[in-house]
């Protein structure tokens, strides 16, 4: 009996904590993703996804550059991670706001991490958006050569990505002094 009362808190908590999420507020989790040990080993981070929560129907789903741009509901973001249930969320304002984000969606995954093609990463969409619809600048794109690339030739040049291509991890996206976190 004992264990269905904590399971039944555990649950409320997290359900709870889910509630006080808004739109515009940015979640990041450890990605499954094959890329994702070169992400962490690259930036020195977990945080190796994320997307903007969005609310649909009021339903919370994250927006997010996987395969292609799409929507994801939020439980399913949240239990897709590799360290399990463990997701950390970053507000940029009180205020509420809303995210326009239909003409993003179905965009296709750009695995050479480029800002300037037509083609999104997940935390570059996260970075747009916030540059084209808000004005703001999260973070400064960063040289790919300013993080550890040591043993990773291999795996760029397959894929087209040069040294010099600017970035925005999701880590970045993370240390922006524009953020605050609401949940780790």
């Amino acid at each position: 009996m004992l264990w269905i009362i904590c399971f039944f808190c555990m649950f409320v908590h997290a359900e709870r904590g889910r509630a006080d999420l808004r739109e515009g507020d940015i979640i990041f989790q450890t990605s499954k993703s094959s890329q994702s040990k070169f992400i962490a080993y690259a930036t020195n981070s977990i945080n190796t996804h994320c997307g903007i929560i969005v609310y649909q129907n009021d339903r919370p789903y994250v927006l997010e550059a996987s395969n292609v741009v799409k929507l994801t509901p939020l439980n399913n973001f949240i239990n897709k991670g590799a360290l399990g249930a463990r997701y950390s969320v970053y507000r940029y304002t009180d205020k509420p706001i809303k995210i326009r984000y239909k003409k993003y969606m179905g965009i296709s995954y750009d695995s050479q991490f480029s800002l300037t093609n037509k083609k999104f990463y997940c935390s570059e969409l996260v970075w747009v958006i916030y540059k084209e619809q808000f004005g703001v600048e999260l973070c400064k794109p960063r040289p790919l050569s300013s993080y550890n690339t040591l043993g990773l030739g291999k795996i760029m040049k397959r894929r087209g990505i040069s040294s010099k291509s600017l970035f925005v991890a999701p880590s970045d996206l993370a240390a922006s002094k524009k953020l605050h976190c609401i949940k780790e």
